[in-house]
């Protein structure tokens, strides 16, 4: 048997750990993933142990099962199906030999014999895992002139599989944000700085600092009101440190709340308070009041005494708490009625501040709302096109009318290199800043779908169908990743060629366009053909519930299409009468002879004289279509 030297063997493992850095460097920087570098782990791995040949097979959880990333010598093979089991025997293993293998994965091997049998003969198996997250496999078949792995090999073994295990999860952690590039802009940052007590926090802190050195106390606390819940909740507490009443509960020691619902406030026979009841009895009363018990420590102190802190118009808003105060020579001494005076002056004081303070902090919110959304009403100004381009044989036009600063409505035509022209209107559900951002990943997703088809030569044999039928399901995973809960797009896609005047449709769940024939009959376009919202579901749900379908119709001379958003059919009158389908089925027969401009001009007055005084319903769009 051949033995490598020493000297062999250190030169083999730097060149190794130098490729391995390399690599790893490589996918760092964002120009490789783990499926183009698989080869290369392989590589490195079998050149480093001196082994004939083997693989390295990915784990898919999704649906459980293993598929073949690299193999030495090269194969192909199908997706190999593994229970969570055997996948979890997998997890607890670091080397399994095939010949030995545990007995909870002997079905699984028995199951894949042709997974042994191929062109790798695999011997060993070490898994891919980290933590408790398994990745997948490497398997490695002979060893070049030994029978078996040294025991410093199959520690280095492990080792090489941890940097591909790294790698793997490395991958999938980019992929997995990679549907974020697609988000275009971002809003304002936060509102500049403001002085000390117009900030909530800083305002509770010093009210706090300010009460315990008035009142000589050596502990102090300021609980709010959360109207909603009926509780006083802890805002601040003096020192920061300071360890909460033990009932309170070690979880709760610095979130602590009081429920404004119970009768725990009520006094006892005994007339022995708690601090829970003195404080409840405060807010309840509106009244200063102090308590001295052995029942608890709540704020570290035993001699407490509380104010209600007012607001403007005399509703409570919290309580002010002091406690322990402190007389000469460091002896605790009770609260006399003067300092309840005091205190009680000091947080009506304290009530005026705190209200400031979230007035102001409201305002400044307020404000760079209204700045935010007057960026993103810019921005979206900019993503809506001001005019349209020239169709040969055809005319366009387009109305965009939003209901708010920002709206979720979109339309585009779009021009084509490798041939054609592309249509979309959409409608994003809600209205203000969610719904913008979801309309500027759309159309993001939109333009580079179709950006991806630059170049290629027009082909009759295109299944035009099928690639908008793709192009929606791309887009439909896009919105549904970038989307929040109940947010998704409605989106109607229209390819003309203007050299066969085929126009091939898709609609995902938005309102039928319609076609005026030049004879004056009317077609709904994707009435009964097309599929769901954009985002609504992810791609594995879709088939299930509503596919994608496209349709094609022949357009002739003088055939119009009205393209348009529920804004136009579902706007409200002063009578609550909805505009609906039929008055825009009638004007759009009697706009019929007109050019696509001033057809789309008559269609909007039209809405807007039926809405009248009545507000505005929606987002309006429209999009108009006119073949010469």
């Amino acid at each position: 048997m051949r033995v490598s030297s020493a000297e062999e063997t250190i030169q083999r493992l730097i060149f190794s750990l130098s490729e391995l850095e390399q690599l790893g460097q490589t996918l760092i920087s964002g120009h490789s993933n783990f499926n183009v570098s698989s080869k290369t782990y392989l590589r490195i791995t079998l050149g480093t142990l001196q082994a004939s040949g083997g693989a390295i097979y990915c784990f898919h959880p999704s649906d459980n099962h293993l598929t073949l990333a690299a193999s030495t010598p090269e194969s192909e093979m199908s997706p190999i199906e593994i229970e969570q089991t055997e996948v979890e025997t997998l997890l607890e293993c670091s080397l399994i030999a095939l010949d030995t293998p545990p007995e909870s994965l002997q079905q699984f091997i028995d199951r894949n014999a042709e997974l042994m049998d191929g062109n790798v003969k695999h011997r060993l198996w070490v898994p891919l895992k980290i933590h408790d997250e398994f990745l997948g496999i490497l398997s490695l078949s002979g060893l070049f002139g030994r029978a078996k792995f040294e025991e410093w090999e199959q520690e280095l073994l492990n080792i090489l599989a941890h940097q591909i295990s790294i790698a793997i999860a490395y991958s999938r952690i980019v992929e997995g944000i990679q549907s974020e590039k697609f988000r275009l802009f971002m809003l304002a940052e936060s509102a500049p700085q403001i002085c000390q007590l117009l900030q909530p926090e800083d305002a509770a802190e010093q009210v706090v600092h300010q009460a315990v050195a008035l009142l000589d106390a050596n502990v102090g606390g300021l609980m709010l009101i959360q109207q909603a819940q009926q509780k006083l909740e802890l805002r601040y507490i003096f020192p920061p440190t300071l360890l909460i009443s033990e009932e309170a509960g070690e979880d709760d020691k610095e979130t602590l709340s009081i429920s404004l619902d119970s009768d725990e406030s009520e006094t006892s026979e005994s007339d022995v308070k708690t601090s829970l009841d003195m404080l409840a009895g405060v807010v309840k009363e509106g009244k200063t009041n102090r308590c001295f018990t052995k029942a608890d420590n709540l704020f570290g102190g035993r001699n407490l005494m509380a104010g209600p802190i007012q607001g403007r118009d005399g509703d409570i808003l919290g309580v002010l708490v002091v406690g322990d105060k402190e007389e000469r020579g460091g002896r605790t001494a009770e609260f006399t009625d003067e300092d309840e005076v005091l205190i009680d002056s000091f947080a009506k004081q304290a009530g005026v501040a705190i209200e400031n303070a979230h007035l102001h902090q409201e305002a400044l919110e307020a404000r760079q709302l209204q700045t935010e959304m007057e960026e993103a009403r810019k921005i979206q100004e900019n993503l809506i096109p001001d005019t349209l381009p020239d169709i040969p044989g055809y005319e366009v036009a387009g109305h965009y009318e939003p209901r708010g600063p920002v709206g979720g409505d979109y339309f585009d035509c779009i021009e084509l290199v490798a041939g054609g022209w592309g249509l979309a209107i959409a409608d994003v559900s809600g209205k203000g800043m969610q719904a913008a951002l979801l309309m500027a990943t759309l159309r993001a997703g939109l333009l580079s779908e179709l950006s991806s088809a630059r170049g290629r030569e027009s082909d009759e044999s295109v299944d035009m169908k099928n690639e908008l039928i793709d192009m929606a399901m791309t887009l439909n995973s896009l919105l549904y990743v970038s989307g929040t809960e109940e947010k998704y797009a409605t989106f109607f896609y229209s390819h003309l060629n203007p050299d066969t005047d085929i126009l091939t449709t898709l609609n995902g769940g938005h309102n039928p366009p319609i076609i005026v024939k030049n004879g004056g009959s009317i077609v709904w376009l994707g009435e009964d053909v097309g599929g769901l919202p954009l985002g609504m579901f992810p791609n594995d749900m879709v088939p299930l519930i509503a596919k994608y379908e496209a349709e094609q119709t022949k357009l002739e001379s003088g055939d119009l299409v009205i393209f348009y958003t529920d804004g136009v059919t579902e706007t409200v009158n002063i009578d609550d009468e909805f505009y609906d389908e039929e008055r825009l089925e009638q004007i759009a027969k009697k706009s019929h002879g007109g050019d696509a401009p001033s057809i789309c001009n008559l269609i909007y007055e039209s809405v807007m004289d039926f809405q009248g005084d009545a507000d505005q319903f929606d987002d309006l769009t429209l999009l108009v279509l006119r073949k010469k």
